[in-house]
């Protein structure tokens, strides 16, 4: 007896199913015929034409797409998916003002479904007719939103202690990347290598791991990327889990720096960040604006992307990582460069493998002119929507309006990466839209040997070409505006043989560059990711005590390290120890050299004892002008180091190798006090090495010189040493001798 199933399949089940086989095979006019078979068909039902109009907007045939969803519209009036393809298929057109329209409407009809709020957002930033203003009150909107979707207002979880587990090793700092896109995906492309990176680090000589990593990949697709990704850290998949399990998994693995890899960009996890599952939070990588979330503690950009005042832009605070906010590494299936195609056609070749979604008005209008200014060149454009006859028919339109005739443009569809790479054999020179720039394109054009031409402009979005040409030393290629834009294109084509130069130069130039320095990157970024976590944890250290705070650097181990003066009493200061060496167990790991770690007006006071002495000559100004930023305006340091006067007599009376004085570490010597404790400088420790000296004249002199503004000091010719007490502000003499007295011994 036959038994009825209780599964349902839709009637037009089959025919999605061959065309999804179609669209696998890159059969794309098979896709589109049996799309508009099933449409025909399946002419009055909704879902049908809902699941069609999916299929093909995510192929490209945006017009065909928007039928599908024009007749859902008719069928279902109130049914807003409808609308939402709608909008979609307006942003994939260029038509940002229409597909802002619907998503704004969307909003106020769905005003918390997370997919329209996050497409209002992302989409403005295709329109140029947005302001920065209006682009930042929304995202303002948008994190008040998330924060109370999430249950309201949350404390900041406390932070873990990291750099504190065994004698030579210390406890990594956990890290945690959240993203959609793990796969090959922009994203995916860029944050692979920085993974496999982080556990390459070398700290000291000896390979430790730095940071522990965890990607949390809330994406459908796995692919080579996944896996590589899989490979290089602890991969979970977690697009089952909704916001509030997810943010438990996130306080489960103990991480101290979650990274944002979405903004507001399709699949995003953003909302997690809402629940603060970690104690620093950051945005990085695939996003181009503010997330408008306050409890996101900073946004990683560089000097080019994020210039002076563009922090206007943002909710977050901007850190600028000095290499630069990414780095770029090819694809394994990159051709070899081709020759130029000019030579063989006659002609110059203008390309763009850009989202049609970046052309507007404006970028017709200027690439129109540098058609116009470049005698018989052609402009190939492609992309997945250039599939899309009608679409097609307008760009066209939009150019022919402007002075050329369309058969000098070339459209052509999407098609498989390793021919997107081959298809640039065709392209002398690459045009950038704006506002907003290429990313990966750009990276793959150059890589490609071919220049790209961008316009440089504010917003972040804008200045992502820039950046890389600033890496690579090709600024020349640069325009300030629409007029300089025409004129590079012109003198670029005018001369073919510095064109074929360049091809053949340009990836001698990225390898050598900072753009594709994986290593020397995801050490600078672990510094932030570091820096960020010690921040806070002062911050935290300072809140939960009413005491003063004495910064002790290079103190060595809190066991048997060198203790504070006994004028910071530990009723009346708290102790922040900072120190090179992670096996000391430090409060901050960092360097007297770069104590940015510490923010600036943090602390109370300094102690450094016997640690200057350990810098070149010409690196004490930085270490004192270190000292001064981090203190308060009313904060003091204490310096001690050997006093060389002394030190100097002993040799002179042929003492160099005798005992001086004898300390925990055994005897030592004059030559130990001139150029560092040779047992520990033979052990591996080259940092304790002496690399300068100091007189109480010369000390004294190098305070003032810094911007210290009163000194007091002394010899103390039984511990062959020098003591200075230094004031950041203006003090009495007598309140100075005051804190002589009881500071110094």
């Amino acid at each position: 007896m036959n038994h009825p199933s209780n599964s349902f399949s839709p009637p037009w089940k089959g025919l999605l199913t061959q065309a999804h086989a179609q669209a696998q095979a890159a059969d794309l006019q098979g896709l589109q015929d049996t799309c508009a078979l099933m449409a025909r068909i399946h002419a009055s039902d909704a879902l049908a034409l809902l699941d069609v109009g999916a299929l093909l907007l995510n192929f490209g045939f945006v017009s065909d797409a928007s039928q599908c969803f024009e007749r859902v519209a008719s069928l279902i009036p109130d049914d807003l998916r409808a609308k939402l393809n709608l909008a979609n298929c307006a942003r994939d057109r260029g038509d940002h003002g229409r597909a802002n329209d619907l998503y704004v409407e969307l909003q106020a009809q769905l005003p918390n479904n997370p997919t329209v709020r996050r497409n209002v957002l992302s989409s403005q930033q295709y329109n140029p007719a947005v302001s920065d203003a209006e682009r930042l009150s929304h995202a303002r909107a948008w994190g008040k939103w998330a924060i109370d979707q999430a249950g309201g207002a949350r404390a900041r979880p406390p932070c873990r202690r990291v750099g504190t587990q065994g004698a030579f090793t210390f406890e990594p700092l956990r890290v945690g990347y959240v993203s959609a896109d793990l796969c090959q995906h922009t994203v995916g492309l860029f944050v692979k290598d920085v993974l496999k990176a982080h556990q390459r680090h070398v700290l000291g000589g000896d390979a430790t791991q730095r940071v522990e990593v965890y990607a949390y990949f809330s994406g459908q697709v796995r692919d080579w990327v996944t896996q590589e990704i899989e490979s290089s850290c602890t991969l979970r998949n977690v697009a089952a889990l909704d916001d509030a399990a997810l943010a438990q998994l996130i306080r489960a693995d103990q991480i101290d720096v979650l990274v944002d890899l979405s903004g507001h960009t399709a699949g995003s996890r953003l909302t997690v960040f809402a629940h603060r599952p970690a104690p620093v939070q950051l945005s990085w990588l695939g996003y181009f604006a503010t997330t408008g979330l306050p409890y996101v503690d900073a946004v990683l950009l560089d000097d080019h992307h994020a210039p002076e005042g563009a922090e206007d832009q943002f909710v977050e605070p901007v850190v600028r990582l000095k290499g630069g906010r990414l780095c770029y590494q090819p694809v394994p299936w990159a051709p070899e460069v081709a020759p130029l195609p000019c030579v063989a056609s006659g002609h110059v070749t203008f390309g763009s493998f850009n989202n049609t979604g970046k052309l507007n008005a404006d970028v017709f209008d200027v690439w129109a002119k540098v058609l116009q200014a470049v005698p018989n060149s052609r402009l190939v454009l492609k992309w997945r929507t250039l599939v899309d006859a009608a679409l097609c028919q307008s760009i066209d339109d939009a150019f022919e309006s402007r002075g050329v005739k369309p058969d000098r443009i070339e459209l052509r569809p999407a098609s498989f990466h390793v021919d997107v790479l081959k298809s640039y054999a065709d392209i002398d020179i690459a045009l950038d839209p704006f506002p907003f720039t290429g990313g990966l394109t750009s990276c793959e054009a150059l890589w490609m040997g071919v220049p790209v031409i961008t316009l440089l402009q504010l917003s972040v979005v804008s200045r992502q070409t820039f950046a890389f040409l600033s890496a690579i030393g090709k600024t020349q290629w640069v325009a300030q505006d629409a007029q300089s834009y025409v004129k590079i294109a012109q003198a670029l084509a005018a001369d073919p043989q510095a064109l074929a130069l360049e091809r053949a130069t340009l990836r001698q130039a990225m390898r050598a560059s900072p753009l594709m320095d994986v290593d020397g990157f995801t050490h600078q970024l672990e510094q932030a990711y570091f820096q960020l976590h010690n921040n806070l944890k002062m911050q935290e250290m300072n809140k939960t005590s009413g005491l003063k705070t004495v910064l002790h650097v290079g103190p060595g181990h809190r066991n048997s390290g060198a203790k504070l003066p006994e004028g910071f009493s530990a009723d009346a200061w708290r102790e922040i120890r900072l120190d090179i060496d992670p096996s000391n167990e430090p409060d901050i790991l960092g360097s007297m050299l770069d104590m940015s770690a510490v923010e600036a007006e943090s602390v109370d006071a300094i102690y450094s004892a016997h640690n200057i002495e350990h810098v070149f000559a010409h690196e004490v100004p930085v270490v004192l002008s270190e000292f001064l930023r981090v203190l308060k305006p009313t904060g003091l340091a204490v310096i001690t180091c050997p006093d060389l006067q002394t030190v100097c007599a002993l040799v002179a009376d042929n003492k160099l190798t005798e005992a001086a004085y004898n300390s925990k570490a055994g005897p030592i010597t004059p030559l130990d006090i001139l150029y560092g404790h040779g047992a520990a400088v033979e052990a591996g420790y080259h940092f304790m090495a002496h690399k300068t000296g100091f007189t109480e004249k010369s000390l004294t002199q190098a305070l003032v010189s810094a911007g210290f503004t009163h000194i007091a000091s002394k010899r103390r010719l039984r511990g062959l040493d020098i003591w200075a007490v230094a004031t950041k502000g203006a003090i009495s003499n007598d309140a100075l001798t005051a804190l002589a007295v009881e500071l110094l011994p």
